[in-house]
């Protein structure tokens, strides 16, 4: 048994989200970032058909992965509340730079997939997480003659299968796709929106067990606007008459933010909660007010974006601290919400508001890292694995100092690291676009008699940005525009002019090129990474 390439096939989504049609695109871009299209082959031969039945129409249990999925357990039980998960693989590749690396590199939660065979597209899903884990996919899908197996995962929701296959060669051809398709590939959103109209506009959900039963009209799901309009509107306590609004409900939803972008359930018990927020309101809340998370656990219900389980259904007021500590409920974010906050913009635009509305005064710095919300005080991330191979070991105790000079070569270890792979060519056509010049200062460096240049990424590669490694995602700047630019001490606002985050002021008009178009939503995710880390105004 060989096993089936998802090069050579994938899944994908809704068309677009909340069934919008192609007309409806320029609307949708104001929800956020658009889905991506992802064309994923579901191999028509060495087990395709019978892998696509097993792990996408059927599902795979996720106790029969307890002992492979490791730490992506909490996640996969989050993201499937009747735990059965729908996963779908690709090999590893020892290519460089082709369709099928770029797919792996640029793909994200939120992108819809579509399975393709037989020069026909037969269903559709959304991403709803990405992981790397052969031990995964040994369980799920085993390992050919070769004894080789799948490695990259994506955790897929909103299967659906299409009444009738779909010719696919024209769709590929206006997508300028080689035919018949043959690996993993990604286009963008606005490739996506010229082809949506051709798809079937609506969903026609079945019942688990594929016998096409139709389900029961799913409640319609939450939009991004809904999502921020709720945040920002919630009905916090106010001590007296203009007072401040209690930071309790805020707080409470900044830790279940946190525990999403972590991958973590959405749902906790009683005592998570209350061990978890309690802190918070003790280190955060407004002075003088009581340490009192059973308040935001329980009338968070109102906000429209929290729920609660496990207190009766008949409770309309809220529960002793007795009763919870005996009962001990769960309680988080709704499945819709917490599906919207695992896209970074949509969470980046979350922390913004809560930030900004509620805790305006608080060091935000200090406050992401209490959250444990990492990444976020630099434009580029954290790697996947990082291993600072500049940190100083440590002392043996009991061992003395090192003299101050010693004879020799400095002492090396050894260190493991995951970096995002870049794309040299982009690097360097970014840099001869402009001459080496700087897009800010429009100084040219030179450094070994050679044009000194470096292209920075707006939207970072590493978590929790994610960004893609492409031409509209780069800047040329000198090193010290790099550094500020990641550093979050400049941004761009919306004129196209350079700015400093601290102050606002004006450093320069950001020069542009014809040959270098910059995507404006990535250079709104830079400015609102910035004011997110903007320090509260004294006195």
């Amino acid at each position: 048994m060989a096993l089936a390439d998802p090069t050579q096939e994938d899944v994908p989504p809704t068309i677009w989200k909340h069934g919008l049609s192609a007309p409806d695109a320029e609307e949708n871009d104001q929800v956020g970032e658009r889905p991506q299209l992802i064309l994923q082959p579901r191999g028509t031969r060495d087990g395709g058909p019978q892998h696509f039945a097993k792990s996408m129409r059927q599902g795979v249990r996720i106790s029969d992965l307890q002992n492979a999925i490791g730490s992506e357990a909490d996640a996969l039980v989050g993201l499937y509340p009747d735990g059965v998960a729908r996963l779908w693989g690709s090999t590893p590749t020892s290519q460089a730079n082709n369709e099928k690396v770029r797919a792996l590199r640029g793909r994200r939660v939120g992108d819809d997939v579509l399975f393709y065979t037989g020069n026909c597209f037969i269903a559709r899903a959304t991403v709803v997480r990405l992981f790397t884990s052969p031990v995964v996919a040994e369980a799920v899908w085993g390992r050919d003659e070769n004894g080789s197996t799948w490695s990259h995962v994506m955790a897929l929701d909103d299967f659906e299968e299409f009444p009738q296959p779909l010719p696919a060669l024209d769709i590929l051809a206006e997508l300028e796709v080689p035919r018949p398709l043959r690996m993993l590939t990604l286009r963008s959103a606005n490739d996506y929106a010229r082809i949506a109209h051709r798809l079937p506009a609506t969903r026609r959900p079945t019942s688990p067990d594929g016998s096409g039963r139709p389900q029961a009209a799913a409640t319609p799901r939450m939009t991004r606007p809904e999502l921020l309009t709720r945040l920002e509107t919630l009905r916090t306590h106010r001590g007296s008459a203009g007072g401040e609004p209690s930071r309790h409900q805020p707080l409470a939803l900044l830790w279940a933010l946190a525990r999403v972008a972590a991958g973590g359930p959405r749902l906790a018990p009683w005592s998570d909660f209350r061990s978890g927020v309690g802190p918070l309101l003790s280190e955060y809340g407004l002075p003088g007010s009581k340490v009192t998370p059973e308040y935001p656990f329980w009338h968070l219900r109102g906000s429209g974006l929290w729920e609660v389980h496990g207190v009766g259904a008949d409770a309309d007021s809220m529960p002793s601290l007795g009763t919870l500590n005996a009962t001990q409920p769960e309680a988080g974010l709704r499945e819709d919400a917490a599906r919207l906050l695992q896209d970074p913009a949509t969470r980046l635009e979350a922390l913004l508001l809560l930030r900004s509305r509620y805790l305006h005064d608080v060091d935000p710095q200090a406050l992401l890292d209490r959250l444990g919300l990492t990444g976020y005080t630099t434009a580029e991330g954290i790697d996947e694995d990082p291993d600072d191979a500049s940190e100083d070991e440590p002392m043996p105790t009991g061992a003395a100092p090192a003299p101050e000079r010693a004879a020799g070569a400095t002492r090396r270890r050894d260190v493991q690291s995951s970096r995002p792979v870049r794309n040299s060519a982009i690097v360097n056509r970014v840099k001869e676009i402009h001459g080496s010049r700087c897009q800010v200062c429009r100084t040219r460096l030179r450094y070994n008699r050679k044009p000194y240049s470096e292209a920075a990424h707006i939207r970072g590669l590493g978590k929790p940005h994610h960004g893609p490694d492409e031409l509209h995602n780069l800047l040329c700047l000198c090193a010290n525009h790099h550094v500020l630019f990641d550093g979050l001490e400049i941004y761009i606002d919306t004129e196209g002019v350079v700015r400093e985050t601290h102050g606002d002021q004006v450093v320069g008009p950001l020069q542009q090129h014809p040959d270098h178009p910059v995507d404006e939503t990535y250079v709104e995710y830079h400015r609102t990474l910035c004011m997110l880390n903007r320090l509260p105004a004294s006195g």
